[in-house]
């Protein structure tokens, strides 16, 4: 009996989302104690550590692309199961609906926390003794519009409707697709292909958060996305790029020690203003896009590779963070933020700070869920009611 591809539970895709999003709460709490985003980073700590900063640039490059790739997986599952109408509406609910609900909540916590941590934190890292300083004067111009880092959500609302419109004219039927199947395309064309987008951004990349549609975002995780719905109609791929991927490994940490030394040591506020634009062009920015584009790819399908043979499993323990990662993800940075601002007129380790913030916020995040979401109407929002989650594959979060 053949069993169809739309009533098998990918339990290896839905356990790599969760630990794509949950790892975001670690790089962002490195960030505040690493040095390149010191000056400009709303908690940046005094303490520093550059092995600590290395390792969560590393990530970086492949976190979001491996998220990207997961949801163009499910976007073409949900369609082949839902037509495109039942995908729209599913979509609708549970990602553009979130994105207009916690935006505005997201960015009052943000003033909240701002406002309260000029009034209480003795110890104001430099980017927010910018902000006291710009409250205090009339004439300072307003900071533009952001998604902040529900980006995300935004940028997969645009691949989404593209995917539509790709779908609706048989592009995606064609036989070109194809070689979006093929083990050596990947790991040695596709990352040529992500290089341009790249080239036109300053490194380590930054997150598109503006509202206007960024041209990059398309020509990068635009691309794994696409790759991400190819490899649900031939999943017979990561078995084929399995035998690379200690190699891929290896490389990709080797690739990244030259990247890693071009990164900027400090990024001064001035810097800052001007990161989103990009720098100038030069052959040498040229190799490092490369770089860095490799090293996005081989990773993504080292994780693949590693997710198919360790995570491919029922655990109701991991079935509960991966539900709730969704949540998790979207109240984490106010919370972590909160957390690590408490930890600013501190002079505990740097590594204990960390340890307290990153676990800190998932430990709310978790009990947060459980309490407030898992099932309220936010949770059947987000992911679904219970009942109809039960036996089926998780597509219902990103």
């Amino acid at each position: 009996m053949t069993i169809s591809r739309t009533t098998v539970r990918y339990h290896y895709m839905d356990n790599l989302r969760a630990l794509a999003m949950l790892l975001g709460i670690f790089f962002h709490a490195a960030i505040a104690y690493g040095p390149m985003f010191n000056e400009v980073w709303m908690v940046a700590s005094p303490d520093k550590s550059v092995a600590m900063e290395a390792v969560a640039w590393f990530s970086h490059l492949f976190r979001m692309p491996l998220f990207f790739l997961i949801a163009g997986f499910f976007t073409c599952y949900l369609v082949e199961k839902r037509g495109v109408g039942g995908f729209l509406r599913n979509r609708a609910l549970r990602i553009l609906l979130p994105f207009v609900i916690f935006l505005p909540l997201v960015i009052l916590s943000f003033i909240v926390l701002i406002g309260w941590a000029i009034q209480q934190v003795q110890n104001l890292p430099p980017f927010l003794q910018f902000v006291a300083m710009m409250m205090n004067a009339p004439d300072a111009p307003r900071p533009p519009p952001s998604t902040t880092h529900l980006w995300f959500l935004y940028n997969l609302v645009q691949f989404y409707l593209v995917y539509v419109l790709l779908h609706r004219f048989g592009v995606l039927a064609m036989r070109w697709t194809r070689i979006l199947g093929n083990v050596k395309f990947v790991l040695l064309v596709l990352p040529l292909l992500m290089a341009p987008a790249l080239f036109t951004q300053s490194s380590p990349f930054p997150a598109p958060e503006q509202f206007l549609p960024r041209l990059w975002s398309f020509g990068f995780f635009g691309l794994f996305f696409l790759v991400g719905s190819q490899l649900f109609r031939d999943q017979d791929l990561i078995d084929r790029a399995r035998p690379y991927a200690p190699w891929l490994l290896v490389s990709s940490i080797i690739l990244y020690v030259f990247v890693y030394r071009d990164y900027p040591g400090t990024i001064s506020l001035q810097e800052a203003l001007a990161y989103q634009a990009g720098p100038p062009p030069s052959w040498h920015h040229l190799l490092v896009s490369v770089l860095e584009a490799f090293i996005a790819v081989h990773m993504t399908v080292v994780c693949l590779v590693a997710g198919k043979a360790l995570l491919d499993k029922a655990n109701n323990v991991i079935r509960y963070i991966a539900d709730s990662s969704y949540w998790i993800y979207i109240i984490h940075l106010p919370v972590l933020w909160f957390i690590q601002m408490l930890l600013l007129d501190t002079s505990w380790n740097l590594w204990l700070e960390f340890a307290i913030a990153s676990f800190g916020t998932l430990l709310i995040g978790l009990v947060s869920y459980a309490v407030l979401v898992r099932y309220t109407p936010i949770g059947w929002m987000l992911n679904g009611r219970r009942q109809e989650l039960r036996g089926q594959v998780a597509v219902n979060t990103p």
